[in-house]
């Protein structure tokens, strides 16, 4: 039987693989949630960001949901623990640690698909396929992203969201570089309803 995927849920705005997996942890509602609980939520993750497509993760779903895949989970999550003190140091723009790049090192070698060229309108791209079987293959493109960004990434454009309760972060392509908010639609558009009000308590004064 397919496991049902949800994948709606997951907030896609960091413009950069890595990005998007260390935002699987938000803040709803002020109180810090996981979209990461199980194995099947990774498979939903995957097809949100366009790693699988959904009928193939739907069936991985359902073989990542054993005892032996629920451990390599763990895995998954602590991978994550380290994008994200990484992330957070170059939002600090702070020393990318060793500990870091041992650890993307280690899922780049977990590698398990291969690249091809294909044509485009531009000119080519680089497309990888992947050959996944487990939770932890899934992690060599995230840690192939995060070894782009800090090869050939302008480091100073990995940001924080301006809103003080959220946690997301995002690569900031911007023309001027001047992005401030993980979306307009979340928190952009409550910075805007607030500070339409901070103006209108000042008239009214």
């Amino acid at each position: 039987m397919l496991a049902k995927l949800d994948s709606t849920k997951f907030p896609v705005v960091g413009n950069h693989l890595s990005l998007d997996f260390v935002n699987t942890e938000i803040v709803e509602n002020g109180v810090p949630k996981d979209l990461l609980t199980s194995p099947v939520d990774l498979a939903a993750w995957a097809v949100a960001v366009k790693l699988l497509g959904l009928p193939l993760a739907e069936e991985l779903a359902v073989n990542w949901q054993n005892a032996p895949r629920a451990k390599e989970f763990k895995h998954v999550l602590q991978f994550r623990g380290v994008l994200r003190a990484l992330v957070v140091s170059l939002a600090r723009s702070e020393t990318v640690t060793q500990s870091a790049l041992n650890a993307i090192n280690a899922q780049l070698r977990e590698s398990s698909g291969y690249s091809e060229v294909l044509p485009t309108e531009e000119g080519f791209t680089k497309c990888l396929r992947l050959d996944i079987h487990t939770p932890i293959q899934l992690l060599a493109p995230v840690a192939e992203a995060a070894a782009d960004l800090l090869c050939f990434g302008e480091l100073a454009l990995v940001k924080k969201c301006e809103n003080e309760e959220c946690v997301l972060y995002f690569y900031d392509h911007t023309k001027n570089h001047s992005r401030r908010w993980c979306s307009m639609k979340g928190c952009g558009n409550r910075a805007k309803v607030a500070a339409f009000y901070q103006r209108q308590r000042h008239q009214m004064k």
